[in-house]
């Protein structure tokens, strides 16, 4: 009399896993090269926006006082309804007022990957033009 045993193929082997492990660790190393500019990026496009956001207040205040307002390095800002408790890599601003319009100054948070960073954009509001200039 024959014995048939079935066979069991609930699990993986070990081959199996290894090749999984040695794919994933592959694919980290790839992204650990490669994602270095991405993370720069998103540092500057969060300095970039939150100027914008300054500026959009500055020019509220502009129509309502007949001038820009001035603030020294700080984190908010009551005249201008502004702060920057939201922000994950600045953590400072400033404004100064030049006579062709304003600058407006973000400071990287020395906490961060945006530490000794300054982003500035000069904003002329005869001719509504924003340009950003950034330092390391």
């Amino acid at each position: 009399m024959k014995r048939f045993f079935k066979s069991n193929n609930l699990g993986i082997s070990l081959m199996e896993c290894m090749i999984v492990i040695i794919i994933i660790g592959v694919m980290l190393l790839i992204w650990r090269f490669t994602s270095k500019g991405h993370i720069q990026i998103a540092i500057s496009n969060e300095g970039y926006t939150f100027i914008e956001k300054v500026v959009a207040q500055e020019r509220i205040y502009r129509t309502n006082h007949a001038g820009f307002l001035s603030v020294a390095k700080t984190a908010k800002s009551n005249e201008l309804n502004i702060n920057t408790y939201d922000n994950k890599y600045f953590s400072d601003f400033s404004v100064e007022v030049t006579t062709t319009g304003i600058k407006v100054f973000v400071y990287g948070n020395n906490n961060t990957k945006a530490k000794n960073m300054q982003i500035y954009g000069t904003y002329n509001p005869s001719n509504n033009e924003l340009k950003y200039h950034e330092s390391w």
